[in-house]
């Protein structure tokens, strides 16, 4: 009789099956990884944009209500190519503590303002708490 000297085709085709199957989930896998580190990309971007967009925001509420005093402002702001819309709504307003000296309490000057903030494009809001004075 003569030695076998090579494969059957079965073994031929079992052998492919098994690489074109790993070559698959190998692919799936790669393809999965990749959309969750293009999403936690987009999260981290978001976030850290939101910093400055708070500080921003801060910034032009205390300018708007030492110019008038309103008790709504609302504004737009422009970062990294966002548009984030803004509206901040008083909620109370404070008096700094009182002095000894002082026999009456003094006057508010402080104003708490409860702010919401949109991304326009992506439809994500969040809210903040700040005083301004």
């Amino acid at each position: 009789m003569k030695a076998n000297k090579g494969f059957t085709l079965i073994e031929v085709l079992i052998a492919a099956i098994i690489l074109f199957s790993s070559l698959a989930i190998t692919a799936q896998l790669f393809s999965a990884s990749s959309l969750s580190a293009d999403k936690a990309a987009a999260a981290a971007k978001y976030y850290q944009q939101s910093e400055l967009v708070i500080t921003t925001i801060k910034s032009q509420l205390r300018e708007r209500y030492k110019r008038n005093k309103n008790t709504d402002l609302q504004g737009e702001i422009e970062a990294a190519g966002q548009t984030y819309s803004w509206q901040a709504l008083k909620t109370a307003s404070i008096a700094p503590p009182m002095d000894i000296e002082d026999t009456e309490p003094p006057e508010p000057r402080f104003a708490r303002f409860l702010v919401t903030v949109e991304l326009i494009s992506k439809g994500k809001s969040f809210q903040f708490e700040t005083v301004a004075w």
